[in-house]
């Protein structure tokens, strides 16, 4: 892993790739403003809950190539990985965070405009 910009946009090893230079490159939403302290400039990207799905997809994906029991035990660790995070937004935001439950999070409706569970979509008014 290469960092290109803290926090924002990595390069990742990739395999099997043509040449040794090959990269994927991973960006996170970059905002500047009261709540973005130390960011200068801005960019669109991802968030966390967002590679976390696709990391579940992935576990699911090679689980039916190859199952192994632990599989199961990783994607719950990942599914709570989103809770909590989610959590933490809506904590963040001032925003009532209902229990929910963690099996499936991953398929939960989000903001198109935060990436968050929950929000009505008012994120950025």
């Amino acid at each position: 892993m290469n960092i290109l910009d803290p926090g924002h946009r990595y390069e990742l090893a990739c395999l099997d790739a043509p040449n040794d230079d090959y990269v994927e490159t991973l960006t996170f939403v970059k905002r500047e403003g009261d709540k973005y302290p130390g960011n200068v400039g801005h960019h669109p990207g991802t968030n966390i809950q967002e590679v976390l799905r696709a990391l579940i997809d992935r576990l699911w994906y090679l689980d039916v190539q190859d199952h192994d029991d632990r599989n199961e035990q990783i994607i719950f660790k990942l599914r709570d990985s989103i809770y909590l995070l989610e959590e933490r937004a809506a904590d963040r935001h001032n925003r009532q965070f209902f229990k929910i439950m963690t099996d499936g999070i991953e398929n939960y409706d989000f903001c198109k405009k935060c990436g968050h569970i929950g929000c009505k979509g008012d994120c950025h008014e």
